[in-house]
């Protein structure tokens, strides 16, 4: 997961070099509910940084952004020029480098490893550079957000992590020995943190981790129900799921040797599948109603259709236990090589 690229420019704002962050930001990361497998955290310098991504993409895209829209206007109003001027560089500043990067670019990747504590100090000076100009930028936005914006989302990332906690407390070993098993491979660093916050981005959850192999969850505080729990076990799959991994390495050998170029969203959507199936029966002893996992919305929406009958036909005897992963591979490279 580490991203290599050209030197991060500096921001195009002056900035004052701060001596030390806010409190909020120093304090040690502390769980709010920790389980055999995940720690979950609202954490104040997360949920900053991922406030500014959102805003700064906003102001990017000209759209409605945090305290310049909602109900948080008129507490920004009130604040000391300062603060205010601070916080709008901040956004400035990630309208202009972090925001478009896109999380899964070098931009905020870097962030992301410092603000979890799995590479507080990166090697490369022009890395450092940057992620301290970043760090100073949260300390400076670091007052209007305090004041106008965090006890709220901590407020309610606290109440998302306590309604997924009673099924956890039922369900995670159950689901956890499955996922391990399908996947074929456990995870060799717990906990798998979950970083609770506002926004993530487009898709609500994504997953980073560490070159010792320990995850990463970033999660929106919304869905909740049923949907939070597979959203959950999705993201930690990413994990065991790396490229030369068991069921990623089956399918690039069973396409190489039926000389098919997989598709490149290919594995994420095998992903979904058996991560969904997987949880299924999970959910549907919980009820009251059937579950049905979040893939299907997506097929629902057009996206990912084109796969459905391949998986349902060649994949789905794999999660029941009826062909091995090679087997159910190279059937799913056989169904789609035949589609028009």
């Amino acid at each position: 997961m580490r991203k290599n690229g050209t030197k991060l420019p500096v921001p195009g704002v002056v900035l004052l070099a701060l001596a030390s962050v806010t409190s909020a930001q120093a304090a040690k990361r502390v769980s709010v509910v920790a389980t055999p497998h995940f720690a979950f955290h609202s954490d104040f310098a997360t949920n900053l940084n991922d406030a500014l991504i959102a805003a700064g993409l906003a102001r990017k895209k000209h759209e409605a952004e945090l305290f310049r829209s909602g109900g948080e206007v008129s507490c920004f109003n009130k604040l000391p020029p300062p603060e205010r001027a601070a916080w709008n560089a901040a956004v400035d500043y990630y309208a202009q480098i972090i925001s478009p990067a896109g999380w899964q670019a070098r931009e905020q990747f870097l962030l992301r490893m410092e603000l979890v504590g799995f590479d507080p100090e990166p090697k490369a000076p022009e890395d450092r550079e940057f992620v301290n100009i970043a760090r100073n930028l949260r300390a400076a936005a670091a007052p209007a957000y305090a004041a106008c914006r965090w006890p709220a989302q901590d407020a309610k990332n606290r109440s998302w992590i306590a309604e997924l906690q009673p099924k956890l407390a039922a369900d995670e070993d159950k689901a956890a020995s499955r996922v391990q098993q399908l996947y074929q491979k456990k995870w060799t660093t717990l906990p798998v943190v979950v970083d609770v916050v506002e926004t993530v981005d487009w898709s609500g959850a994504n997953t980073a981790w560490s070159d010792a192999g320990q995850g990463d969850v970033l999660i929106a505080s919304s869905p909740g129900g049923p949907a939070a729990f597979e959203i959950l076990f999705h993201e930690s799959s990413h994990v065991l799921m790396d490229r030369h991994d068991p069921v990623r390495q089956a399918l690039e050998d069973a396409a190489k040797a039926a000389g098919f170029e997989l598709p490149r969203d290919l594995w994420h959507v095998v992903l979904f599948y058996t991560t969904g199936e997987a949880m299924r029966p999970i959910l549907d002893a919980r009820g009251p109603a059937p579950y049905t996992p979040m893939l299907y919305a997506i097929f629902e929406r057009g996206s990912w259709k084109e796969y459905r009958e391949a998986l349902e036909t060649s994949w789905r005897p794999y999660v029941d236990g009826k062909r091995t992963v090679d087997e159910a591979a190279a059937d799913l490279v056989g169904a789609l090589r035949k589609r028009p």
